[in-house]
């Protein structure tokens, strides 16, 4: 499976959601080093952050579907995405107004925009056969990058202020040439009548059942990192503990999206989805009952891997019901994914406001059981598609 990232253009985008998720990442921790300089209040703080992830989630379908219309090397687009993103937030570390840097911050969400509905197509087109793998592989490389941009942007805005960010903006530089210079993808066939029709009327059927399982199990994986360490804090464990449960529950959920994603290849979606799900209440309950913070360690990456682990493989699945748009298809269930996820949580805090965070929780977990009878729509393996007869034999996985 990791001998994807021998192919030249898989290497590209992946590094390229590496580079990306980086910089997505830093937000939360500049806001934090610009409060006190700039006297910013918590409402300010987060209306920026919710501006900005609103921005990169709804362009999301936009750029997609462009990117449709430009078929061929449309990775380049992703890589003038990333080089949005790096000029935009190099402008705005030299800037010392908010109202100058909240302006560049806002705009540099449309480079993620832009890259992520076209990396995703990318990743899951290079090697049809193993969609689900290389789709997973392909989040797998921007989890990582959301998991250490934190870290790594608070030691250098330590030492430097919002200068800091220059670094991380050159690191980014890489990736974004590669993904300029990368090959150009491998055509297929498009979809014959009869199944462009066929996959349709599937599409009809069971959008309504789709939809609801996404909204479902997103918001069940957004809760649990909005509001695990609230949970853990008012059980009076330290920052650094629930810090790092926090931590734990993301990195297995990224494990997670690798594991279903070969399981997606080998046996199906609906095996790697409907499993996960139901082993994820019972793995969830304990999370939510560990009564010491090792107990809780343990807990949280068996949580995280089971609730985490399915995005690739919806993502893959709203590519099939679009096999004609699937630019279009990765940009609108990543905005979807995102915002409906944001949905849950706020819904999940008002109710814990009148009925405690642990009880709220715990109904969240159970909401993994509908959701697996909803992933029972979800399609057994299909067949790879039929290259194009302009390219007859495919391109070798190590080009």
């Amino acid at each position: 499976m990791f001998s994807m990232f021998r192919n030249r253009l898989f290497l590209a985008v992946a590094a390229g959601h590496f580079a990306v998720d980086v910089l997505n990442s830093v937000g939360p921790v500049l806001m934090a080093v610009l409060a006190r300089p700039l006297g910013l209040d918590y409402g300010q703080i987060g209306l920026a952050l919710t501006l900005y992830t609103f921005a990169g989630a709804l362009s999301q379908p936009v750029f997609g579907l462009l990117a449709d219309r430009f078929r061929g090397r449309t990775v380049l687009l992703a890589g003038l995405g990333t080089l949005w993103m790096v000029i935009c937030l190099g402008l705005m570390a030299f800037q010392s107004t908010w109202a100058l840097i909240l302006p560049f911050f806002l705009l540099a969400a449309f480079g993620s925009g832009l890259f992520h509905p076209i990396g995703t197509a990318t990743a899951g087109a290079i090697n049809r056969a193993r969609a689900g793998s290389a789709t997973s592989l392909f989040f797998f490389a921007g989890q990582m990058g959301l998991a250490l941009g934190p870290p790594a942007a608070g030691w250098l805005f330590g030492l430097s202020g919002a200068l800091g960010l220059l670094p991380l903006c050159a690191l980014a530089l890489l990736p974004a040439a590669l993904m300029i210079m990368a090959p150009a993808l491998p055509t297929t066939a498009p979809p014959a009548r009869h199944t462009q029709k066929s996959a349709a009327q599937a599409a009809g059927l069971l959008v309504a059942a789709f939809v609801v399982l996404v909204a479902v199990r997103s918001s069940i994986q957004a809760a649990y990192s909005a509001f695990l360490p609230t949970l853990f804090a008012e059980r009076g464990w330290s920052a650094t503990w629930y810090g790092a449960l926090a931590g734990t529950f993301m990195f297995a959920a990224a494990v997670g999206n690798v594991i279903s994603g070969a399981m997606a290849d080998r046996y199906g979606m609906r095996v790697a989805t409907v499993g996960p799900l139901l082993l994820g209440v019972p793995a969830g309950l304990v999370c939510l009952w560990s009564p010491t913070p090792l107990a809780a360690f343990v807990a949280c990456a068996l949580a995280g891997l089971l609730i985490g682990g399915q995005h690739s493989v919806l993502v893959v699945h709203a590519q099939r019901l679009l096999p004609v748009r699937q630019g279009f298809a990765a940009g609108l269930i990543l905005g979807f994914t995102f915002a409906a996820g944001g949905i849950g949580t706020w819904l999940g805090g008002l109710a814990a406001n009148i009925f405690g965070l642990l009880p709220v929780m715990q109904v969240i977990t159970l909401l993994g059981i509908p959701a697996a009878l909803l992933a029972f729509t979800l399609p057994r393996r299909e067949p790879p598609p039929v290259l194009a007869e302009a390219d007859p034999e495919p391109r070798p996985l190590a080009a």
